[in-house]
């Protein structure tokens, strides 16, 4: 692969004990004159003899043409020879231009995400999981990392119950598949709605903030009932619990196949029972667990976020606390890797205090201690009038549900069935849509979401980046606006606009690196966004056009909407 322009010019500007002095940044706009402009790392630079040899040495490079200062500011002009030996291999897409293997290769990588529970449709809040774990696995993958796409999902525990105790509701707990035409996970999700709304009458709130307190109480109710003898071994029990489980994986997957997310291994809290018992008796053996006086096993966190941390029940249920602990000090599998989880930041005291406990764990000899997951990548709410959404909210809005207003939006508008149409991936533009709005947003910060700005131009990455991948085909059918601009081309490296293209599509490799470094797809993102935005906001050349064809492809792909891979 060829040499990256910026990382050239940091390997020059740099000093024999690699100290940097100057920071190559590429303008927003086209410069009649200049390519790049050189930001100083050391303030009052003009006095600083490292920085004005550094400066020196980048001048001299064969790849410069000229430097130019103009008080602090310094400007630079890379060689015409440059800009058209690289821009005719990018608009070639030379795999030599567009590789990145480098940055992450030989890593291996365990990426949790989707996380879900087994007992209802994916909703908009469970989107925002699936478009980061999805568009950071595609990240890590392009920069070279071998990617291992996990979930863990919850089986058990008090929603289950309540899943399962909306199914027998319904009255068609004996089918072998939801008849009446609806998806199998919809239908559980409306049972176990249900199921929770009714608990009002008793005061067992169905808000999502009170959700853990609601699995961590006994309730004696019909879902306490069949969720305790799935555990007891009730063959009755096990057959609903099986069936009702099947019916929303399956649905579930539809929907993942539907967003072109996949993953490599999918494990289920069941699965890490026996590691609970073996939890329990060694925590409370060591003393870092106690039975409070209602019969809960707990642990006391001594921290203000979270002072106690229910662990199990007094019937001896597992929270959703002790069954994530178990996986992870199980941690199957994960030698060797660098582990990643994805979730949202209201649980950023149960990780906090489920570290804390698997280091205490370790110091009595079980365990190796907070080893798993090494990273955590929190994201903030998904609300609605900035209101949190929920699973059990009336007007949680559905994946299934959004998408498919999407796919008829896009019908409905003749320009923007245009647009898809010409698109190279037609049939991905609505899951594009989905996954891209999320991915623009600061990742930790809670996201007002309306559905209508999904289509808005300029405030959604993925309808933008359709927008502007679907140009080539649109002008080369009839309007005439790219044979037009060909007339007016001459010598590439003369045109502005070109050498911007050119030097944009070098950023590329420092944004996905910066991705990859920081675990977060939010630079890599916006500087599609930028791209895509100038883009669009004429008609470009030929020359142009492809350049920038070439970098949207990898950004489609780096962002995970090109589909499984």
């Amino acid at each position: 692969m060829s040499t990256n322009l910026f990382d050239q010019l940091d390997a020059i500007a740099a000093d024999q004990d690699s100290a940097l002095f100057w920071t190559p940044g590429a303008p927003f706009n086209p410069h009649e004159s200049f390519d790049l402009r050189l930001i100083p790392r050391v303030s009052g630079w003009q006095k600083s003899t490292d920085s004005r040899k550094a400066l020196e040495r980048i001048e001299e490079d064969p790849i410069v043409a000229a430097v130019e200062t103009d008080g602090e500011e310094v400007w630079l002009r890379l060689e015409d020879e440059w800009i058209e030996r690289k821009g005719a291999a990018l608009e070639d897409g030379d795999p030599e231009e567009t590789t990145h293997t480098e940055i992450a290769g030989g890593e291996r990588y365990a990426l949790n995400f989707w996380d879900a529970n087994s007992t209802k449709a994916l909703h908009v809040g469970h989107l925002r999981n699936l478009a980061l774990g999805n568009a950071l696995g595609s990240a890590l993958e392009q920069a070279g990392a071998e990617v291992e796409r996990r979930s863990l999902i919850c089986d058990v525990g008090r929603s289950m119950g309540e899943a399962m105790a909306g199914v027998v509701k319904s009255g068609r707990a004996t089918q072998l598949w939801p008849d009446g035409g609806e998806k199998s996970d919809h239908f559980v999700g409306y049972c176990y709605a249900d199921y929770v709304k009714a608990g009002r009458a008793n005061g067992v709130s169905d808000r999502a903030e009170d959700s853990v307190a609601r699995e961590s109480s006994v309730h004696n109710d019909d879902a306490d009932e069949l969720i305790n003898s799935v555990l007891a071994g009730d063959v009755e029990a096990l057959e609903l619990w099986s069936k009702t489980r099947a019916w929303v994986i399956s649905g579930q997957r539809k929907t993942l196949g539907r967003l072109g997310v996949a993953f490599d291994k999918v494990f289920f809290e069941s699965d890490f029972l026996p590691e609970v018992e073996e939890l329990t008796a060694a925590g409370l053996e060591q003393g870092r667990l106690y039975k409070r006086h209602d019969g809960a096993i707990v642990y006391d966190t001594g921290r203000e976020e979270m002072e106690e941390m229910p662990m199990l029940r007094a019937d001896g249920l597992p929270t959703q606390h002790m069954r994530a602990l178990a996986y992870w000090m199980a941690a199957p599998e994960l030698d060797g890797t660098t582990s990643v989880q994805v979730c949202g930041s209201e649980w950023v005291a149960h990780v906090t205090c489920r570290r804390k406990l698997m280091d205490e764990f370790a110091e009595g000899g079980t365990g190796e201690g907070a080893k798993h997951p090494k990273h955590d990548v929190f994201y903030g709410m998904v609300a609605k009038q900035k209101r949190a959404l929920t699973s059990s909210d009336e007007g949680g809005l559905l994946i299934d549900d959004l998408v498919e207003w999407i796919d008829g939006e896009l019908l409905a508008d003749s320009d923007r069935a245009e647009i898809r149409r010409a698109h190279p991936g037609s049939d991905r533009v609505p899951s594009q849509i989905a996954l891209g709005y999320y991915l623009t947003h600061q990742t930790s910060k809670t996201v007002d979401f309306e559905p209508a700005n999904l289509l808005e131009a300029e405030h959604s990455l993925g309808w933008d980046l359709a927008r502007a991948r679907s140009r080539p085909a649109l002008n080369g059918n009839g309007n005439g606006s790219l044979a037009a601009a060909a007339a007016k081309v001459g010598d590439r490296a003369a045109d502005p606009e070109y050498r911007f293209a050119v030097v944009q599509a070098e950023m590329y490799h420092r944004f996905l690196r910066n991705s990859v470094e920081r675990l977060d797809v939010n630079p890599l993102s916006h500087y599609i966004s930028h791209l895509v935005r100038w883009h669009l906001e004429r008609d470009r050349g030929p020359h142009v056009e492809r350049v920038v064809q070439t970098v949207l492809e990898q950004g489609a792909s780096g962002l995970g909407f090109e589909g499984p891979r």
